[in-house]
């Protein structure tokens, strides 16, 4: 298992991009595999010390995404009767100032766009802890552009359980994690990744940087495959429209 801990969702979804993409040696001793211009990492656990994402995140700026494509994360994962009945078995425990609890939501998968990736929260109360802990499973995760989303989603269910006053921590296990360099060229708009990839460190690194310079040319406009366009597009900057993360509502 790869153990990992971080202040905040935004810094665990940092980390994770790249370390996909930076330590290729490491994914391989765990088990992990680069194949082409992917990496599969296997096994992951992250505890994360605070729920949050920046509201500022532009999810429009770094991927392309539309308003659109929250309201099928929503409609897809959340059944809202699911999260009121939870909501109602937590706060009857948190009126009783109960210091221990387990209680478990199932996400749905109603229109199987998410492939069932997102399995189930668990919201907790430990004797050792002053603040909730919410334990996320996940089957699967492409971390450079669905990952921070999905925290998203998982800090907004929490804020309407506990109210926006209450911090909650993260225990976060997934099986596999995996990323695209084409996909993560986006990553760039976030943090410039001429600045710290190196292409003489790893087949990986240089495998994004390769793209990183093919999807800068003009030309690259005219790709015809859909996902890459998305990703020229951003590095580009053509077409933007803003969604930040505190318009995502639940």
């Amino acid at each position: 298992m790869i153990h990992s801990k971080h202040a905040t969702s935004l810094e665990a979804w940092e980390w994770i991009n790249e370390f996909l993409v930076t330590r290729e040696d490491k994914v391989k001793s765990k088990g992990g595999v680069r194949s082409g211009a992917q990496v599969i990492s296997y096994d992951h656990f992250m505890e994360i010390n605070k729920m949050w994402v920046d509201p500022e995140f532009d999810f429009g700026f770094m991927f392309g995404y539309k308003k659109q494509k929250w309201s099928i994360l929503k409609s897809n994962y959340v059944d809202m009767n699911m999260v009121d009945l939870v909501k109602s078995e937590v706060l009857e425990r948190e009126h009783k100032n109960m210091a221990n609890y387990n209680l478990a939501f199932k996400f749905s998968n109603t229109h199987h766009h998410g492939h069932g990736c997102l399995i189930s929260l668990v919201f907790q109360r430990r004797h050792s802890q002053d603040n909730p802990v919410v334990i996320i499973n996940i089957r699967s995760s492409e971390v450079t552009k669905r990952l921070l989303m999905d925290f998203v989603l998982v800090q907004r269910i929490t804020e309407y359980i506990y109210g926006d006053d209450v911090s909650a921590s993260i225990k976060l296990f997934c099986g596999n994690m995996y990323l695209s360099a084409e996909n993560f060229i986006m990553y760039h708009n976030h943090k410039d990744i001429t600045t710290w990839v190196d292409p003489e460190h790893s087949v990986m690194e240089k495998r994004v940087m390769d793209i990183y310079e093919k999807f800068m040319k003009p030309e690259a406009l005219n790709i015809n495959y859909k996902v890459h366009l998305r990703a020229v597009k951003r590095l580009q900057k053509v077409d933007t429209t803003p969604l930040k993360a505190k318009d995502l509502l639940l």
